[in-house]
């Protein structure tokens, strides 16, 4: 295979999701064009109503890489953290608020910076709660049903952080280069 027909086929492979959602809005606008085309204009719609944000996240993602120290990072949420740092990444799970595609870009920079597997699992599974949203589940689902899921959700957060950064640190290089 030539170098040229190489980088194409891991360009191919590494946008595979764009590729898929191409073929798919051909599909659809050989069986209907008119539905099609309106997909296309709800598609670009909402895009065009989040790229704000998602470039805000990702200028947001550069400042942190660049003001917040690796060796702060690592202090705070690697393993220098201890639980400490476990509690952290839980609080704030917590208390970050939006759509979930804005915290994957903030979550795999402080990844690069330190963090430690758990950190970002934890994070991840503690997203769910949402603190400012708990009045309103207790509302329409009652007190018993928003403690009992808030408590389970931190019950099972910490094991399972810990579980997945056993399972990925194993088939991660020993060379001390993150990511």
């Amino acid at each position: 295979m030539t170098n040229a027909s190489f980088s194409l086929w891991a360009l191919l492979r590494s946008q595979w999701l764009l590729l898929l959602t191409l073929l798919l809005y051909l599909w659809a606008y050989l069986v209907d064009p008119s539905r099609a085309l309106q997909a296309l204009q709800v598609g670009a719609n909402t895009f065009a109503s989040v790229l704000l944000l998602i470039v805000a996240v990702f200028s947001l993602v550069g400042v942190l890489q660049v003001w917040i120290s690796r060796d702060l990072i690592a202090r705070l949420l690697g393993r220098e953290g201890g639980v400490r740092g476990l509690l952290i990444a839980a609080l704030c799970g917590t208390i970050l608020i939006g759509p979930a595609y804005i915290i994957f870009p903030l979550l795999m920079g402080i990844r690069r910076q330190g963090a430690r597997w758990a950190v970002i699992v934890i994070v991840l599974s503690t997203y769910a709660v949402k603190l400012q949203m708990l009045p309103i589940e207790i509302e329409f689902l009652g007190w018993p049903f928003s403690l009992t899921r808030t408590l389970l959700t931190f019950l099972f957060a910490f094991p399972l952080g810990l579980f997945m950064e056993v399972l990925l640190e194993r088939g991660e290089p020993r060379s001390g280069t993150l990511l």
